[in-house]
């Protein structure tokens, strides 16, 4: 018969435990050994690869990293409640909550982007509270399921307005042209513009020399993709819906951006980089500086909207959702996963501890969603035209020195006029 071990006088379970948990660590680690460092002896080779060599580095960087984000993190945590990293490191003032939203009935948006993530969160708030939504994302099956998955979370709710899918991939401005043209063919008003979809560092890969870069694409009619749906896309579809907007005001336009403006190009725009010649990846070209530029460009264009529609109605605003953890970021890991595992035991522990605390600090979609839905349902009164917005609904400046640039904003929308001219 198996003998159950209880606890006693004469038995230890803490010790028992330990013992174990030792053993299967020391397991694990010699596992964890790679069997070309023996190359058939008994003693480890000599001749150590390169990954061998870099190891320690690798795992140097990531365990300062984990470190450095402990010391930061951990105290705002545990200090408060689990609305602590949301009050005290990011929105110092009060709170705007789901609650706070007022009856939407008789309002119509079109969220893009909103089959998953802080989009679907703000389209399923907007329902809720009476609006008629337009789920605008490229594929049908997801955009089907989130207007699914919407219907049954406000079922209960007697006040919901309804939702509908329409395909939109910004990467097509064809694609950008339909969904306008099927839009406008419904006759219906347009209170609410949400440009919430985006990309960052999608999938795209190759060596530069030493250097490997992820997230170099171009969209179908040959822009660099990050600014060619985050920022292009979005400016043709809210140019061909502009008339709608102004024959619906009071209405809003809101662009999302976010804190990765503050490393866009030095010079906040490259826009010889916005549509590479024979579509190869330029030597000045960094993925993430590009995915910097298009959230900056966000920041400018909402600016120069507010001005150009001035006394229209028609308002406009761009925000910083937070740091959250969404679809947006899920080519990111790889690079990071690589490293870890050429670094070993040391960096594959650092990047999973790591990820823990970066985790417990990131926003849930539907904490990201709120300033958006704040910009898209506030009184206008109580925003400013043009401004730049942080969780939650807290007006700032934007980091990049060019954020607040005039002249630059004026250039950036020539210049955007100029990549889809003759389509307008």
């Amino acid at each position: 018969n198996a003998h159950i071990a209880r606890p006693g006088k004469n038995h230890s379970i803490s010790s028992t435990a330990s013992t174990y948990l030792r053993k299967k660590l020391e397991r694990r680690m010699c596992k964890s050994v790679s069997k070309e460092d023996f190359k058939g002896s008994s003693t480890p080779s000599t001749t150590k690869s390169t990954t061998s060599r870099n190891w320690p580095k690798i795992a140097f960087v990531l365990v300062s990293v984990f470190v450095a984000a402990i010391a930061v993190l951990l105290p705002i945590i545990i200090s408060e409640d689990s609305d602590g990293w949301t009050r005290k490191y990011t929105s110092p003032g009060p709170i705007f909550k789901a609650s706070d939203i007022g009856d939407m009935t008789g309002k119509v948006a079109i969220v893009t982007g909103s089959n998953t993530g802080i989009g679907y969160h703000t389209a399923l708030e907007l329902v809720r509270n009476g609006a008629d939504v337009v789920v605008a994302a490229r594929s049908p099956a997801k955009g089907e399921a989130a207007v699914s998955a919407i219907l049954e979370e406000v079922e209960a709710d007697d006040n919901a307005g309804n939702v509908v899918y329409m395909p939109l991939d910004l990467s097509s401005l064809m694609s950008v042209k339909k969904f306008a043209d099927d839009f406008l063919k419904l006759k219906k008003p347009l209170h609410i513009l949400v440009n919430n979809a985006g990309v960052m560092k999608s999938p795209g890969a190759q060596y530069v020399g030493q250097n490997f870069t992820y997230g170099f694409e171009t969209t179908v009619d040959g822009f660099e993709s990050h600014i060619g749906i985050n920022h292009i896309g979005h400016f043709y579809l809210t140019q061909l819906l502009t008339k709608k907007l102004e024959d619906s005001a009071p209405s809003r336009v809101v662009a999302l951006s976010s804190s990765a403006e503050s490393g866009s190009y030095p010079e906040g725009m490259r826009f010889d980089l916005w549509k590479p010649s024979g579509g190869e990846r330029d030597e000045d070209y960094e993925d993430g500086m590009a995915y910097g530029q298009s959230k900056l460009a966000a920041i400018l264009f909402a600016r120069e909207l507010a001005e150009r529609l001035e006394g229209t109605g028609v308002t406009a605003y761009s925000c910083h959702p937070g740091i959250i953890t969404t679809e947006l970021g899920r080519y990111m890991g790889k690079k990071m996963t690589d490293d870890a595992t050429e670094g070993g035991i040391l960096a594959r522990l650092a990047l999973y501890l790591g990820g823990g605390i970066f985790t417990m600090a990131n926003f849930k979609p539907e904490d990201g969603a709120l300033t958006q839905l704040q910009l898209s349902t506030a009184d206008p009164a109580a925003l400013t035209n043009g401004a730049y917005y942080r969780p939650i609904g807290r007006m700032v400046q934007p980091r990049h020195a060019q954020g607040t640039n005039s002249t630059l904003q004026k250039e950036l929308w020539k210049e955007t006029e100029k990549a889809v001219k003759g389509l307008l």
